[in-house]
């Protein structure tokens, strides 16, 4: 009897409810996703990267009665849980980053996660695909791959470490047909990947799929990667924890066409209110099973918090709202600067971020990685007389530093 097979017997013996496993190993997830769903079982997944005190606390919330020991086929039950008020019913709960505090826990049915790549998993390209995990395996995003991967017959390779080079690397050693990573991920790489190439690697020609998610993509980003990659597609995801899989772009240009707020893309309607995308999608979260105020209105409608710009016949993301800076009452997004700063030569990774001002509230500081072998101080003088010179008064940073690398949370995008 597999592990699977045991889970689901250990589940249904003990009429657990609700199940939290905490592993970072495709193969275990996997696996309590196929037992709890034929038990009936509410399966929630947790980051690896919480500590105990947060653990408890979400078992707590969400009335988890029992949790899956480091082999799969064994739980452990919780001590006075009483279980949850709503009836059981094979539901996957995945948890937001919680990088910040306790994380949001959303509800999903198993079958609108797999709703997409049911729609995508007879193309020929996608089949038998060997896809690099990039993303946390724990999280909406990293579990897409992994689900994606078993419905098409694929494998998923793991990197030894999580570095631009070792990810490198592994495309290398294991032929991998198919990334997606963050925007902030494909800027590493391709750096990583510059590297491997000056030390004598040759370039697989293995690549068939490039997918980008979870940030704001921008064209110099895609000019890049097309440059890089001229046979393999190129496609933007978007995608989040509450909306679940949306739409996905094909044409290589940044954001997405703006006809599709009025005709809908792929299953979904699109709108935007007062300068936030919203969204009405079938396969959108139940709630959150945590107990915070859902996003989602009377309607229907999923606030994305991400704010973007109609510009002609194209719709572009300029940033979140909660990152807006606040220059003496003029609104800044750092998305914007960052894609400045992304275009300036000399230049592979920027995050922009507000800090306090005795005078304006906030200022800009602006932190960039520059090319490697690259004589750092020219390059941050080079880039503050651009920005004094080409962007409006109050989106000039008040200070420039010059990073080794920028700190990227376990979900792939900037700290």
């Amino acid at each position: 009897m597999d592990a699977a097979d045991r889970l689901k017997q250990q589940l249904a013996d003990r009429k657990i409810q609700r199940l939290l496993l905490q592993s970072n190993d495709p193969a275990q997830i996997v696996a309590a996703l196929v037992a709890c769903a034929d038990a009936h079982t509410d399966l929630v997944i947790a980051h690896d990267y919480l500590d105990r005190g947060l653990i408890d606390r979400v078992i707590e919330d969400v009335s988890v009665d029992a949790v899956a020991c480091q082999e799969v086929g064994h739980i452990r039950a919780v001590p006075g849980a009483g279980g949850s008020s709503e009836p059981a019913s094979g539901k996957v709960l995945l948890m937001t980053s919680g990088t910040t505090g306790v994380p949001k826990v959303a509800a999903h049915t198993l079958d609108k996660l797999l709703d997409r790549i049911r729609a995508t998993s007879s193309v020929e390209s996608n089949v038998g695909g060997r896809w690099l995990l990039t993303y946390q395996p724990t999280g909406f995003a990293g579990l897409q791959v992994i689900l994606t991967a078993c419905l098409t017959s694929g494998s998923v390779v793991i990197a030894s470490d999580r570095t631009p080079s070792e990810f490198a690397e592994a495309v290398e050693r294991h032929a991998v047909t198919h990334i997606s990573g963050t925007a902030t991920f494909w800027r590493s790489f391709l750096v990583a990947r510059r590297g491997l190439l000056a030390g004598g690697s040759t370039s697989p020609g293995s690549l068939r799929q490039i997918t980008l998610g979870g940030e704001a993509v921008d064209q110099t980003l895609l000019d890049r990667l097309a440059a890089a990659f001229p046979d393999t597609r190129i496609t933007q995801i978007y995608a989040s924890t509450e909306g679940g899989a949306l739409f996905a772009v094909h044409d290589q240009k940044e954001g997405f066409p703006a006809a599709w707020l009025e005709q809908g893309v792929q299953g979904s309607r699109l709108r935007v209110v007062d300068d936030e995308l919203q969204v009405l999608s079938p396969r959108k979260m139940l709630g959150y099973a945590s107990g915070q105020a859902s996003p989602i209105s009377g309607d229907g409608w999923l606030g994305t918090g991400d704010l973007v710009r109609v510009d002609q016949d194209r719709v572009r993301f300029v940033g979140r709202r909660d990152a807006l800076i606040n220059i003496a009452g003029s609104k800044v997004f750092p998305n914007e600067i960052e894609t400045f700063l992304l275009s300036l030569p000399g230049i592979t990774e920027a995050k922009v971020r507000g800090v306090p001002s005795p005078i304006t509230g906030q200022a800009v500081l602006a932190e960039i990685v520059v090319e490697k072998g690259t004589d750092a101080e020219p390059v941050r003088r080079a880039t503050m007389q651009s920005c004094r010179s080409q962007l409006a008064r109050h989106k000039v940073p008040s200070m420039i530093r010059v990073l080794p690398a920028i700190e990227v949370s376990p979900s792939g995008k900037k700290a």
